[in-house]
């Protein structure tokens, strides 16, 4: 049976820049952090709204690890 960690979304307080979300979503899965965050560029400047009220939402909610 898979731990918690690696069943469920989490933030990366370890390797966050910001809030650790983008870390988290790369440990998930597991993925470079660079490209999840170039990712996150990238939609951010396509739908800024929408990715700002995600990730803070994501933020809020997510556990830490």
């Amino acid at each position: 049976m898979a731990t918690y960690d690696t069943d469920r979304w989490y933030c990366a307080r370890a390797y966050r820049k910001i809030a650790g979300v983008c870390a988290g979503f790369a440990g998930y899965y597991q993925q470079p952090r660079w490209l999840i965050r170039g990712l996150a560029i990238i939609l951010l400047l396509m739908f800024p709204v929408a990715v700002i009220v995600a990730y803070l939402v994501a933020a809020a909610v997510l556990p830490d690890r």
